[in-house]
């Protein structure tokens, strides 16, 4: 278990957007004028483009900081550079973290994309235009979702708003995200193709059913998510692959019609100077000697029996001072000598089953529930889990997702839906929120519309 050092926080008052308009950086930043741009398919085509190039800034808080709000990783000692890492780590950071400041805005210019191309789409779709809507809500309420898991109910802006009216836009309730949510991705879903292109890292249609399926299971609607959830697995192109490994094995990298599990991936193509450096790589092949994944979450795994433990515990040298590891293994680029091309899943089938053995457990069908968790724990060369109690079960649930999802982006949500952050990480209620960042409220400088987070 990893207990933290919980620090009570001074209240401070916290707001919307920045001074420099970074929640409504405009779109396309380059040559063209919205007045004049958006006039053929093609030309909205582009405009969906620039919502998914937005994914990859502040990506770095799926692959890397939210493993430090987990148990998978620690940091033992604070450096000027690693101050706001640290205080995630530790339930300390307060309104002025630079982390969680770059998240908000990162999130909000992608949302403000997204309303851009859907502000400027004709009443009547034809051609692609349903599936580029579909696509940009997809996008939208990714971002929204997790700006929702993060900081609970924000600022909701279905179009482009001048930065004089987006200071009138309240903080929304639990109930208008779940409307929003749920008629957007429900949307997404009727208008997504099911089977991949070409260009394989756009959405398909049980991306949408996936997180629509999640947004259900955090929202407490569990025959909601046990429905959604069933559709996403009559899919017939995707499935689980025959190890995690497997979908892991760069050989089976994301193409038409290869690799069955990756659902939403952040797509890597290091031959074109679009690939990245490796993710939780260490300097030494000495065990004893690599902090992170702690101790503590290696714990949860039966090192002996569990496959996947190896994904996380064995290394590959890559050059005398660098070793890769294994689940984020790759050869460096022949051109670009410092890139790999690991995608990284933010969805992949294993999420949709686990989900749905969530679903059945959480309306008391725990032994129907138990067949589904077995499938992936099967698959690791795990024996059977059978249980008819709720509670053993939603623990070995949270066991085997975070056993299946290291170091994806997935353990720190997971716990706290599951109600066990308190318990694993010594989390308290308080601190399953992040507070809204300071120079935002200061801007709206209106608590009735946007307020802090309790305990900040």
């Amino acid at each position: 278990m990893k207990i933290k050092h919980i620090i009570a926080l001074a209240i401070a008052s916290v707001g919307l957007i920045s001074c420099g308009e970074k929640f409504f950086e405009q779109f396309p930043s380059n040559s063209i004028t919205e007045g004049n741009f958006y006039q053929t398919e093609a030309d909205f085509n582009q405009g969906v483009y620039s919502c998914y190039a937005k994914l990859k800034t502040q990506s770095g808080f799926h692959i890397t900081e939210v493993a430090y709000r987990a148990d998978e990783c620690l940091l033992k000692s604070m450096a000027v550079s690693t101050q706001d890492r640290y205080d995630i780590d530790y339930f300390q950071e307060n309104s002025s973290n630079d982390i969680m400041i770059s998240i908000w805005d990162a999130w909000y210019n992608g949302i403000y994309r997204c309303n851009d191309v859907l502000d400027h789409m004709p009443e009547e779709l034809s051609g692609k235009l349903p599936q580029y809507k579909a696509e940009v809500l997809f996008l939208r309420s990714w971002w929204y979702f997790n700006l929702y898991r993060c900081f609970g109910g924000v600022p909701v802006v279905t179009k482009v708003e001048t930065p004089a009216d987006s200071k009138l836009v309240p903080r929304c309730t639990d109930e208008q995200m779940y409307a929003r949510l749920v008629e957007d991705l429900t949307y997404a879903a009727e208008n997504l193709p099911s089977t991949r292109s070409a260009e394989v890292a756009r959405v398909t249609r049980i991306a949408a059913l996936t997180l629509l399926g999640k947004v259900h299971l955090t929202f407490g609607k569990y025959a909601e998510a046990e429905a959604t959830l069933e559709d996403a697995m009559n899919e017939p192109f995707y499935g689980l692959m025959p190890t995690t490994e497997a979908a892991f094995d760069i050989s089976n990298k994301i193409t038409e019609s290869k690799n069955t599990e990756f659902i939403f991936v952040l797509y890597y193509n290091k031959t074109n100077d679009n690939g990245h450096g490796f993710w939780y790589s260490a300097s030494t092949s000495v065990k004893e000697d690599i902090q992170n994944p702690t101790q503590a979450f290696k714990a949860i795994y039966d090192k002996a029996k569990d496959n996947r433990f190896t994904l996380i515990d064995d290394y590959v040298q890559k050059t005398g001072s660098v070793f890769a590891m294994k689940k984020w293994n790759d050869d460096y680029d022949a051109t670009y000598i410092n890139h790999v091309g690991n995608d990284f899943p933010h969805l992949r089938y294993a999420d949709v089953v686990l989900m749905y053995a969530e679903a059945l457990a959480r309306q008391n069908r725990v032994a129907d529930a138990c067949t589904y968790l077995n499938m992936t724990r099967n698959r690791a060369g795990l024996a059977d889990f059978n249980t008819t109690d709720q509670a053993a079960f939603i623990r070995e649930l949270a066991d085997e997702r975070g056993r299946e999802f290291a170091l994806e982006g997935h353990r720190w949500f997971d716990l706290v839906r599951l109600g066990l952050a308190g318990e694993i990480l010594g989390a308290d209620q308080v601190h399953h929120l992040f507070p809204i960042p300071n120079a935002q409220i200061e801007i709206v400088n209106d608590e009735s519309i946007l307020w802090q987070n309790p305990g900040f």
